[in-house]
């Protein structure tokens, strides 16, 4: 928002330059984000009096004017304006002046007459874009003087970055609030006094609202007598300043008072509204209305309009029509003062491509209190600029007045939240000045109300935001906050990633980044049936229309992606939260960490040294058996409908499944639009964090032989052969250094249904073992082996 600096002194004193005000603004929560001058150099410019004008000799078009500059003489200037006229006090560029579009004014000869001098439009000064002829300035104005003294110019323009909970500084008051409280000053309110008729305007119009859900509160007040006429030079500057164009006096008058008190206004021409009432009610299947902005624009049944008795007349809180519109004509206005509900503001502005001032207010919030008080200044200058006469009293239709907050609130409060203590005595006087009511409850206790205009201000939490603003951020100490988890560094959690990712990309595979959120449907796309989803309320598109319950689909979509792009091969891996919650939420949904993995194509690049091959299942077992190494971790046969029944694993840990992976399954893979076979994994990473807290041990390289032995047995063809490596690290005892599988046998002359399994047992320890006792473990595994899975010796 575009703010006048010299406009702000008028309601508070600023003890400040402009550059110094916007960094205290901007410390407060204002932030400032430009400065610039309301008028560029207008050094060689003078107000200048138009004496006489004659026809030039040569040109139709132009007229050779005698211009006054007072004591700097009197100059011959030809004009082509056609609203230049004897008597006119104007702006003249001399000599020697360089205007913003960067002309250098010099003596020229025109046609054989010469022009020493420029009388200038607002455009050439730079001021505003009016073309319209040259400016004509006031009367009272003294020839020779300096332009910019002369008309105030000398100002400055702060724009001001408004967030969306605080619409009360979207108004020069609203700044000149927080400036007083920064200052310690006093605010002062603009006069709101004027002159009624002894006639009620009740006899002459009235008012209906038939939706107060969206209209909760409606003033209207009745002038006639009206003069337009254009606006006082000093408003005109003022709403150029703002970015606005001045039109005539009234309607400068409701933008003027929009920008002072933040409160949009709409001037109806009264005798255009048919029976000279208004109807507040949604539109009617196929009306239409023609905006001011003369665009033909189709209603929907839920968009607020104000009507007269027959048709629309204003789209509400967003744009007036053009057949009510206040023209030079116009002698008696009907004029709004209303409050809108800010979602069928926003709703109507975004369905009809339609904003304006008026709509970037309300969609905000504005506050009702405001309404009445913002009608009452613009009659005041109604009557002031306008000659208006005004009719008794105000038509004020509120469908609930809004409770006013009420905050207990805690001076420990200030203490635990900054960290610092406030002095008692300026946390009061600070939400005083803000204009808070405070009544003091005891030595440490405050019951604050809320003041109306301050609907952001909810919790004691945002009191003391209040007070550390305008009390001064630079005054909190600039120490670093204490470390209270022991030491510094990174947290376990990021130590183990940081491993994970370095041992995985070690491997050959490259980290995923995918989003955290997905099809609502991607549960079943994995074959795992329905599952509580998170949705999102206003989602993007269909495929990131709810939270992440797993890794997977998006690690899947990833290999669908390089598939798609003609790519050989994908190994792929994410660490990153998923989102599990009971639907509809109760409460925050649980964010979960895991690590998910993913191998399609071929094992490796193209190599002249290397035959091709794709991934296969154990690949990925080989990756995760590098990324886990435990002997703790269990490896069973897993039942996941996401993977190939007989190709896939669990992973267990302290009785507790921790991980699952293996082949993905056919179904899934078409669902997801892969060809050929892919290999996927996906672990709970905060279930295995206990496993990388454990200390290496440094063990002495042995002294004594290692003692090597082979045993195969014949075990059902069905019998997962993770049970029988259990089995015999626990019947082999502490000397057991290593037992692995060398061969897996079915056919002849194993019997059918059954199959043979080699393991290589190496034994060593703290002496030279000897081949009773050796022989004496390996008869109890195969003991062991026979009582529980029914094996035979081979």
């Amino acid at each position: 928002m575009l703010i006048s600096y010299k406009w702000l002194q008028d309601y508070v004193d600023v003890p400040w330059g402009p550059e110094e005000l916007a960094h205290r603004l901007t410390m407060a929560g204002l932030e400032v984000e430009g400065i610039s001058s309301l008028t560029p150099d207008l050094g060689g410019v003078y107000v200048g009096l138009v004496q006489k004008i004659e026809p030039h000799p040569e040109a139709d078009t132009l007229k050779v004017c005698a211009v006054d500059v007072g004591s700097l003489g009197r100059y011959s200037i030809i004009c082509g304006a056609p609203n230049v006229a004897a008597g006119q006090m104007v702006a003249v560029a001399l000599e020697g002046a360089v205007l913003p579009g960067g002309l250098e004014i010099r003596p020229t000869e025109i046609r054989g007459v010469l022009s020493q001098g420029m009388i200038c439009s607002q455009a050439e000064l730079g001021i505003s874009d009016n073309h319209d002829g040259i400016w004509v300035l006031p009367g009272d104005l003294q020839p020779g003087d300096k332009l910019v003294e002369a008309l105030g110019l000398d100002d400055w323009v702060l724009d001001v970055s408004i967030y969306a909970n605080r619409p009360d500084c979207m108004s020069v008051l609203g700044i000149a609030r927080e400036i007083a409280a920064l200052t310690g000053g006093t605010l002062r309110l603009p006069a709101v006094d004027y002159q009624e008729l002894d006639i009620p305007l009740t006899e002459r119009t009235s008012v209906i609202v038939e939706d107060g859900e969206r209209c909760p509160r409606y003033t209207a007040a009745l002038a006639e007598g009206l003069q337009v006429a254009p606006s006082p030079l000093w408003m005109q500057l003022r709403l150029l300043a703002a970015g606005m164009r001045p039109i005539n006096n009234v309607v400068d008058i409701t933008n003027y008072v929009m920008l002072e008190t933040g409160q949009p206004l709409h001037a109806f021409d009264f005798h255009k509204l048919a029976e000279g009432r208004l109807v507040i009610r949604t539109a009617r299947p196929g009306e239409e209305i023609v905006t001011l902005d003369g665009e033909r624009r189709k209603l929907t049944p839920e968009m607020l309009l104000i009507c007269d008795a027959r048709d629309p007349k204003c789209i509400a809180g967003i744009m007036g029509g053009e057949d009510s519109e206040v023209t030079a004509q116009t002698t008696a206005i009907l004029l709004e003062s209303a409050n809108f509900s800010p979602v069928s503001v926003r709703r109507t502005s975004r369905a009809l491509g339609l904003s304006s001032e008026s709509s970037s207010r309300f969609e905000k919030g504005l506050n009702p209190e405001g309404a009445l008080f913002a009608s009452k200044r613009a009659l005041h200058l109604l009557q002031d600029l306008a000659n208006a006469q005004i009719y008794a009293g105000h038509i004020d239709l509120a469908a609930k007045r809004p409770a006013r907050t009420v905050i207990n609130f805690e001076l420990s409060e200030v203490q635990r939240l900054l960290g610092v203590a406030v002095p008692r005595e300026d946390v009061v006087r600070i939400l005083r000045s803000l204009e808070f009511a405070v009544e003091e409850m005891g030595p440490d206790s405050l019951r604050v109300t809320v003041p109306s205009h301050r609907g952001d201000v909810q919790l004691p939490a945002d009191l003391v935001e209040e007070v550390v603003r305008i009390w001064g951020l630079e005054n909190l100490p600039s120490t670093l906050p204490p470390d209270r988890s022991g030491g510094g560094g990174q947290s376990e959690r990021m130590q183990v990633a940081g491993h994970i990712r370095e041992v995985l990309v070690g491997a050959g595979l490259q980290e995923a980044l995918t989003y955290s959120f997905g099809r609502s449907d991607n549960h079943q796309r994995l074959q795992r049936g329905e599952a509580p989803v998170i949705r999102l309320q206003n989602p993007i598109s269909e495929d990131l229309a709810a939270l992440r319950i797993s890794l997977l689909p998006g690690l899947l979509e990833a290999v669908n992606l390089n598939a798609s792009r003609q790519q050989a091969r994908a190994a792929l891996f994410e660490l990153g939260p998923v989102y599990l919650g009971e639907v509809p939420l109760r409460e925050q949904p649980k964010e979960e960490w895991r690590l998910g993995v993913v191998l399609w194509g071929q094992r490796q690049a193209a190599n002249w040294a290397l035959g091709e091959a794709e991934f296969d299942f154990y690949d990925l077992k080989g990756v995760l058996e590098l990324l886990l190494p435990w002997p703790d971790l269990e490896w069973r046969r897993g039942e996941d409908p996401t993977f190939h029944p007989g190709r896939q694993m669990v992973l267990r840990y302290q009785g507790r499944e921790v991980g699952v992976f293996g082949e993905v399954h056919p179904q899934v893979l078409r669902n997801f639009r892969i060809p050929g076979r892919a290999y996927a994994a996906e672990l709970r990473f905060e279930e295995f964090l206990p496993l990388f807290r454990q200390t290496p041990v440094f063990q002495a390289l042995p002294r004594f032989p290692a003692v090597d032995r082979d045993l195969a047995v014949v075990v059902d063809g069905q019998q997962p052969v993770g049970d029988l490596l259990q089995a015999l690290r626990e019947l082999a005892g502490e000397l057991l250094q290593e037992v692995t599988v060398f061969d897996v046998y079915a056919g002849k002359p194993i019997p059918e249904g059954k199959k043979s399994v080699a393991f290589s047992f190496r034994f060593q320890g703290d002496r030279t073992l000897q081949d009773a006792e050796i022989n004496s473990i390996m008869e109890r595994c195969l003991e062991g082996l026979k009582q529980r899975f029914g094996a035979e010796i081979r």
